[in-house]
């Protein structure tokens, strides 16, 4: 059995790297690329060995297809999906606002629309370590948990405040927040959050520290800014740190690379190597299996929503400078 699937909008810097896989998966076609760009849209599909596709071919093409356009746009092609039938995995964030999160969400769910995010740290395995040891109860009590996503600052539309929903809190909440719901099975019930601009001329925050509180008390600290040198070797980080009452445990989601140096060819400079399991192909493959079985994805659209309830808080107490409350 071949699974068809396709990717609508390559404007997420994600895309090139889900094409890469999807191209190379065994009993998956990658049937297109679709793109607000056409001549971004046949580079990207020649890059990889498929085809570009208009948006709406490549629904009719498809089983399954992967979001990756602005988060404002999503909503556009969820209607697409709907309207065809067609599986969708969609970046995160899900939506601008929680209104159409939810909104999304239940549109799915009363259509029986099999719909992930493409959040794919549940299947990095230094966070899986991690929460096997916080489930075998090697932590004690968990005291408190500081994480990291910091990254290069993307350009584009991810500082666009119409097309992105704000700046590096938009980018950078989800993946944390998601696996810390995860690993804990608690929410995060408070947030004060302290935002700027501080490295980059952009109408969007490219700084933010979350300081969050989750349902059974744990204090949870964030940086998701974008404060990784655009020189830098490697694109940013995922890290974890769970501080319990007889022990610490670590997940550093990329720290599995090594330091590559070349002086001769045109790829001339020195780079950071990941060479660890890449979480992204785990999402990939999770995602065909729910759209062949008709089960739920493991990062279902109602995670989705949790995240941007908590990036929504975020805003609100950076506006107000104060903490604020979540209720989900």
């Amino acid at each position: 059995m071949t699974t068809r699937i396709g990717i609508c909008s390559t404007a997420h810097v994600n895309a090139e790297v889900y094409a890469a896989l999807l191209a190379k998966m065994p009993g998956v076609e990658l049937v297109g690329l679709s793109d607000e760009n056409p001549e971004r849209a046949r580079y990207r599909a020649n890059a990889v060995g498929t085809v570009p596709l208009s948006r709406r071919e490549l629904v009719r093409s498809a089983d399954g297809v992967l979001v990756c356009s602005s988060t404002a746009a999503h909503g556009e092609l969820f209607d697409l999906a709907l309207t065809n039938d067609v599986a969708v995995l969609c970046e995160k964030p899900l939506a601008t606002s929680l209104a159409e999160a939810r909104e999304l969400r239940d549109r799915c769910e009363r259509e029986g629309l099999v719909a992930g995010m493409a959040m794919p740290l549940k299947f990095s395995r230094p966070i899986r370590a991690a929460k096997r040891a916080y489930e075998r109860g090697d932590l004690g009590t968990l005291l408190a948990i500081s994480g990291t996503n910091r990254g290069r600052m993307p350009g584009g539309w991810f500082t666009d405040p119409d097309l992105a929903g704000g700046g590096a809190v938009m980018d950078h909440t989800d993946h944390i927040v998601d696996v810390v719901h995860w690993i804990t099975g608690e929410r995060v019930t408070e947030v004060y959050a302290e935002i700027g601009t501080r490295f980059y001329d952009v109408p969007v925050e490219d700084v933010n520290l979350l300081s969050m509180e989750l349902s059974d008390g744990t204090s949870f600290v964030l940086d998701g800014s974008w404060s990784t040198p655009m020189e830098n070797t490697f694109w940013g980080d995922a890290t974890l740190e769970l501080i319990g009452s007889d022990d610490v445990v670590t997940a550093d989601c990329f720290g599995q690379s090594y330091t590559c140096v070349r002086d001769t060819g045109r790829d001339k400079g020195v780079e950071s190597v990941f060479w660890g399991a890449d979480p992204n192909n785990a999402l990939l493959r999770d995602f065909i299996g729910a759209l062949e079985t008709g089960r739920e994805p493991m990062t279902p659209l109602s995670d989705g929503v949790k995240t941007v309830r908590v990036m929504e808080a975020a805003y609100e107490s950076a506006a107000r400078d104060e903490p604020v409350e979540i209720s989900y």
